[in-house]
């Protein structure tokens, strides 16, 4: 088995059909879905159990009550027999090629351990928002990393083996435990690549704003004054921890003027 897909489902029965059938239709079919539902309350367990009748690569795993993302993926990489483990949200749509593209690229590079990719986001009725963008090369991702998160998670792929050796994710964290990895990561030299191709539409909702609140940017404040030591960040420029908290406090208007100074984000034309 070359590739194991991990992903967690919550109260997801609005976007969940969508998400799975963009993965049972790619052009590379030889995967298996490690699927969780994480003790939802809608009709999310229902629609799983559906699909899991229709397609033999789903091993679904029920949780009786609530364990968060973190906890289920570490658990979904233990029962993967992948070489690769693909990540995607339960509410996103993959494209087409996606798998195929980053297979045949971690086959080809073998220097590198992660490959992600870029992505339109969209809003909760599918339209394309914008265009998210993040750096190709291991070096700018790296130099992108302290000030802020330079992978998007949905969008990745690794190979399982590398990431062994740091443990995979961080369950400590219950979220941003993407960021945290990176850090850990890229201090062992794991090598990063993102591909500019669009092969994922990353889903926006009201829930991505609520994460948004002073209280989770006093988190991501605190993720990277922890991890920091992880790239050996001299200690002044320590001040990008800061850079979440800064933008909490602008006002609106300002906010999305800076907003739009962001590397990673690009409007559609």
């Amino acid at each position: 088995m070359k590739v194991s897909i991990v992903m967690s489902a919550y109260n997801c029965e609005s976007f969940l059909e969508q998400a799975l059938e963009s993965l049972i239709n790619q052009s590379y079919q030889e995967f298996e879905l490690i699927l969780f539902d994480d003790a939802s309350t809608d009709s999310t367990k229902k629609i799983i159990q559906n699909f899991a009748l229709k397609d033999t690569r789903i091993i679904t795993v029920f949780n009786d009550v609530n364990k968060g993302l973190t906890a289920n993926l570490n658990i979904g990489i233990s029962l993967s027999k992948g070489e690769y483990i693909a990540r995607m949200d339960a509410d996103d749509i993959a494209l087409p090629s996606r798998i195929e593209k980053q297979v045949k690229f971690l086959d080809d590079h073998q220097e590198i351990d992660l490959v992600g990719s870029a992505a339109f986001d969209i809003n909760e009725n599918g339209d394309e928002i914008q265009l998210r963008k993040s750096p190709k090369s291991h070096d700018d991702i790296i130099a992108l990393l302290p000030k802020a998160n330079p992978i998007t998670h949905s969008t990745v792929m690794f190979r399982k083996k590398s990431f062994a050796s740091i443990g995979y994710y961080n369950e400590a964290y219950r979220t941003t435990q993407d960021y945290e990895m990176w850090f850990r990561a890229a201090g062992k030299g794991l090598k990063f690549h993102n591909l500019q191709e669009i092969l994922l539409k990353y889903r926006i909702d009201n829930n991505y704003h609520k994460r948004k609140s002073l209280k989770y940017r006093l988190y991501d404040c605190k993720l990277r004054l922890q991890c920091f030591k992880h790239i050996n960040l001299p200690f002044y420029r320590y001040y990008y921890a800061l850079i979440p908290i800064i933008l909490g406090l602008l006002p609106h208007k300002l906010y999305v003027y800076i907003k739009k100074l962001d590397p990673r984000v690009n409007e559609i034309h």
